[in-house]
Order: structure tokens, then sequence, then C-alpha cells
């Protein structure tokens, strides 16, 4: 970790990246192993977290109620959430948080980058309130 440090420092001092491009390397740097006396890594420290979409049809509407429950260890042995999720709440999904300023849609998971998915997933929390529909996704 040290080693990928130095490298951002590097960076920065070559005029390469700006110091908040730095900064927000560095700290991603150290969310991705934070000190923990059992000497878990980030990711078995969240194998008891679930990552939740839910949908609550408002009354007098037709919109169906939706309940997604995955535990973060099947997203860790890259299981394609999006299949879960019905298109449409995928949809509103990735439209909101393309709007808050955050490149993601749930078709991209893969295994490749679920452990980058995960450690932003931890403090995720979006909330989508429609005309027909209030939709949660979180984790906890």
């Amino acid at each position: 970790m040290a080693e990928e440090k130095m490298r951002i420092l590097t960076m920065l001092s070559e005029g390469k990246i700006t110091p908040e491009e730095a900064e927000k390397l560095l700290s991603a740097v150290d969310k991705q192993t934070p000190p923990n006396s059992s000497g878990k890594s980030l990711l078995d420290s969240m194998e008891n977290k679930n990552f939740y979409v839910q949908v609550e049809p408002k009354e007098g509407k037709s919109s169906e109620k939706v309940s997604v429950k995955v535990p973060f260890a099947l997203l860790k042995a890259g299981l394609n959430i999006a299949g879960l999720i019905p298109k449409d709440a995928q949809d509103k999904i990735n439209s909101t948080m393309s709007e808050k300023g955050i490149n993601f849609n749930l078709n991209d998971l893969s295994q490749d980058n679920i452990t980058e998915i995960m450690s932003a997933l931890e403090d995720l929390t979006i909330d989508v309130d429609t005309d027909d529909a209030k939709i949660q996704v979180y984790c906890k």
C-alpha cells in the first residue's frame, strides 16, 4: 500500500494529476484495506452486509412492489444483480446515479470491477421519489 501512495505522490509532483485527484486516489487506497483488529480486508468485513433495492408503489398506482436483498458475498462471487431488478427500476436507478454525477450502470457489473463497486456501495444510498413509486437503493 505504501508503494501505491508513493506512485500517487510522484504523479502529483510531476504534475500528471491535480492535488484534488491525488487526494481522491489516496483516500481510495486507504479505503481498500482499513486497519482493524481482526486483520480482515475490507471485502471480508463486508461479507455480512447486503445490497437492497426497494420499489414501493404509491397509493392508487399500478406499479409493482419490488424488494431485492443481495448479500455482498454473492456480489463478491460475481453475481449479475441487474438480472434480479426490473428493467424500469434499473433505468431509474441508472438515471438517478447519472444525475448525481456517478457514472454507473447496473449492467456493467463484472468480476473485474466487483471489488471497486462493493467498496463504493458500502456508503451508497439512493432515494428516488416519482409520481408512481418510491425507489430506494442502499447497503447495510
